[in-house]
């Protein structure tokens, strides 16, 4: 495990426990999800956070400024204290360990799902259910269209994948018959 996914696994348990403890962990996500966007539809924004020429005053000012009335109390309050840290630069990933604690506290599992064409609401209500029943956790689905890979799915959950579709089927056909073919 790489030394900033273990302190961005530590800040996130800690943010967690926090939130918990103040029954936000609801409006914490939100903060998160909003600051993540921020960052990624802001280069500047992101350099920022990235930078460590910039003060960690200067940071905390800016922070304040665009954040301030839109995430909350706490989440400013942790921002300041990254800044302090010189941690500000692991906030995604931090994102990422509070979203997987999220979804474990609440009994979430998300789920990608990639097909040729869109498929029907009933098909993917079917789908999700059929999920929904193996894992017994609630599907946070996300459906995708690639037609690239010809028919079928490919189906990932948390980090498994289920590769059904007819590229790969291909695929593996043609590389089990490249070993056997003698001319």
């Amino acid at each position: 495990m790489a030394t900033s996914t273990r302190i961005a696994q530590r800040y996130a348990t800690a943010i967690m426990s926090i939130a918990n403890d103040n029954n936000t962990t609801e409006n914490i996500r939100k903060d998160f999800t909003l600051i993540v966007d921020s960052l990624n539809a802001s280069d500047e924004l992101r350099a920022l956070f990235n930078s460590p020429v910039v003060k960690y005053l200067h940071k905390i000012s800016i922070c304040k400024e665009v954040f301030e009335g839109k995430v909350s109390t706490l989440m400013i309050q942790f921002l300041e204290m990254l800044a302090e840290k010189r941690r500000e630069s692991v906030f995604p990933e931090i994102s990422a360990a509070f979203t997987e604690l999220y979804n474990q506290q609440n009994n979430l599992v998300p789920v990608q799902v990639v097909s040729a064409i869109e498929l029907s609401a009933e098909l993917s209500a079917s789908l999700i259910a059929a999920i929904a029943e193996k894992t017994g956790k609630t599907v946070l689905p996300e459906f995708s269209v690639d037609p690239a890979i010809k028919g079928g799915l490919i189906i990932t959950i948390a980090d498994t994948m289920i590769d059904s579709s007819v590229r790969h089927q291909l695929n593996k056909l043609m590389k089990d018959l490249s070993g056997k073919i003698i001319i």
